[in-house]
């Protein structure tokens, strides 16, 4: 019996051998077949991306717009809380007129106790965040000294004391400002938005103090 001659096999190639391996498989006919196959699938994931592309733009373009817009409501729902904050309060009194220091001192007392119970009725009602004020220091603005006829006050309504090796080193509190008429004896203290701070509160705010505060409205504190 004649010898057999043994079939031979190309052996199966490693997975990125794979693609000419299968192409080296195919005839002739079968090449032009993948061949234009390919073309095809080419021409399909073209079209695809041409097609989608405008579309992940204008998605991105809408989105964008979508979170200025949001953005934009919650800045203005914050100042118009900020206004409302902000809103000045009134009072007077019976120090008037105040022409000796003596007069004065007593008006800014009357202005400390006002500020005072005003921050603790805040923090009743939920509109500040405890502890409660225990009292209110004012001082002169220093860039706006008195005149004979009306004194402008930073404040801070006080609900703690720094202190170290036993002398105070600072305060921590709600900051207000005060615009007092010395001739009359009415005044006028707005809360200054922002946090409790050390000492006085005097960085920018993103809504400016009243001018019936000693504020100088939208164009500085």
């Amino acid at each position: 019996m004649p010898p057999t001659q043994e079939d031979r096999y190309e052996p199966l190639p490693g997975l990125l051998g794979i693609p000419g391996f299968l192409w080296r498989g195919l005839g002739p006919r079968g090449r032009i077949v993948a061949g234009v196959v390919g073309a095809l699938l080419f021409v399909g994931l073209v079209v695809a991306a041409v097609v989608a592309i405008p579309k992940i733009t204008d998605t991105k373009r809408d989105n964008a717009a979508q979170e200025r817009r949001e953005q934009a409501a919650a800045a203005e729902l914050q100042r118009r809380r900020l206004v409302a904050e902000q809103r000045p309060r009134r009072g007077s009194s019976a120090a008037f007129p105040a022409v000796t220091p003596e007069r004065r001192r007593s008006m800014v007392d009357d202005v400390e106790e006002s500020i005072t119970a005003d921050a603790r009725g805040r923090v009743a009602a939920g509109a500040l965040s405890p502890p409660t004020p225990r009292f209110t220091e004012c001082e002169k603005l220093v860039y706006a000294p008195d005149t004979s006829e009306v004194g402008r006050l930073t404040c801070t309504a006080v609900t703690s004391e720094i202190r170290r090796d036993g002398a105070r080193s600072g305060i921590v509190g709600y900051p207000f400002r005060a615009l007092l008429d010395y001739d009359t004896g009415r005044y006028a203290w707005c809360k200054v938005s922002g946090r409790a701070g050390e000492g006085s509160f005097r960085s920018t705010t993103k809504v400016r103090v009243p001018l019936a505060c000693g504020g100088r409205g939208p164009e500085g504190l």
